[in-house]
């Protein structure tokens, strides 16, 4: 099992703990490339792509609290208005959903519980943080009750898709949407988040 990371910031910590991640590029873009890149490299994994993410609201997660996805939504592919984002119309299909529900996820999900909370559900990848609680709700209500927002995961899952590898999503929450003045707490997040994943080498 190889560890992917979008950027030096997720990874330095990682490091520290022993952990051995690849970075791949921060956002929709530099991720599928570097991950598409990796997993030719790499061969058919399991492979987990981890960082931190933004937790909507109505999520019930708090600073620190750990998700898997079940499935990325690509939240801005579509038009776009104020608030709200419309999805193309029917002769102009765009794919915006690649599923993570495999029996791995179930597993992982399991040996994780043995230490830690954890929740499983929808993730939103975006192309740019939503700094609008309202938008944060929209993009969660839109897109199945969705719990964390980030800017890799739709990406990274299709590049795995095409490439026959096995992933799993792992987010540690840095920030409340509902609370865009507030610091990130991201030596918080990735603290717990390492913790997780020393836990999931020893014993997934």
């Amino acid at each position: 099992m190889f560890l992917l990371v979008p950027t030096e910031l997720e990874a330095q910590p990682l490091k520290r703990m022993g952990l051995k991640p690849h970075v791949i590029g921060m956002g929709p873009v530099e991720a599928a490339l570097g991950a598409y890149s990796l997993f030719l490299e790499k061969g058919p994994g399991p492979a987990i792509l981890a960082g931190i993410g933004g937790a909507y609201p109505g999520s019930g997660l708090a600073i620190g609290d750990l998700a898997f996805a079940t499935v990325e939504y690509f939240g801005d592919l579509g038009l776009c208005y104020c608030l709200l984002e419309r999805d193309f119309v029917e002769n102009l299909p765009a794919l915006k959903e690649c599923s993570l529900r495999h029996p791995l996820l179930e597993k992982a999900t399991l040996c994780l519980e043995e230490k830690f909370a954890i929740e499983c559900g929808p993730f939103v990848t975006v192309c740019c943080a939503t700094r609008d609680p309202k938008r944060g709700e929209i993009l969660a209500l839109r897109h199945q009750g969705a719990l964390i927002e980030n800017m890799e995961g739709f990406s990274v899952a299709m590049a795995a898709k095409r490439s026959g590898v096995l992933l799993l999503e792992l987010r540690a929450v840095s920030n409340l949407i509902a609370e865009p003045d507030a610091p990130w707490r991201v030596e918080e997040a990735l603290e717990r988040l390492g913790e997780a994943l020393k836990w999931l080498e020893k014993n997934l």
